[in-house]
């Protein structure tokens, strides 16, 4: 499992990282729109959260971030059984994303399972990550994913859940694989 806040460079790498060990990369992203194509908002409010709100972006930081941690509770039955289902049937895979949490990490007691989290400290370098990859300037989501990279970090220490910096870039893909040898 490869998790931490948008903008960190965590999709990136682990689609490198996939390629490299050659298995799939599979996206909580994918869940989240799955659930939200085939749920209702009274059955899983934290997953039609930004569907059924569209005045979010007016909400404080550290609401939002709440939000998203409520999104990520939200997905872990449903993580749970795909990750099971990859153990039994032997298919490996890394599973990656932003609803990803380090208590749903560390709730695998398997050594087959090997999670981390990437942590981008610098605001402006998420600021930058968002306008080279998306062609603007995005800084409500740049402090909500600063945020989130902040209490994701507190949290993996919490569960004892390693974190890596996501800088220096080129180093990144190694730093990771030394990390969960």
């Amino acid at each position: 499992m490869i998790g931490g806040a948008s903008g960190t460079g965590k999709t990136s790498v682990a689609h490198t990282l996939a390629q490299f060990y050659e298995v799939d990369l599979v996206r909580v992203d994918d869940f989240q729109l799955l659930l939200e194509a085939t749920t209702t908002p009274d059955a899983l409010p934290a997953i039609h959260y930004w569907a059924t709100h569209p005045n979010w972006r007016d909400e404080s930081v550290d609401a939002l971030v709440g939000r998203l941690i409520d999104a990520g509770q939200a997905l872990m039955p449903g993580l749970a059984a795909v990750i099971e289902d990859h153990l039994v049937e032997n298919i490996p895979m890394i599973l990656e994303g932003d609803f990803i949490l380090p208590e749903f990490a560390a709730s695998f007691k398997s050594s087959r399972i090997k999670s981390i989290f990437i942590h981008e400290p610098s605001k402006e370098q998420i600021l930058q990550n968002y306008l080279a990859r998306e062609g603007e300037v995005q800084q409500h989501r740049a402090d909500i994913s600063h945020l989130y990279s902040n209490w994701l970090t507190k949290e993996c220490l919490k569960h004892s859940i390693p974190f890596i910096l996501s800088r220096p870039w080129d180093s990144l893909m190694e730093r990771i694989i030394d990390c969960i040898k």
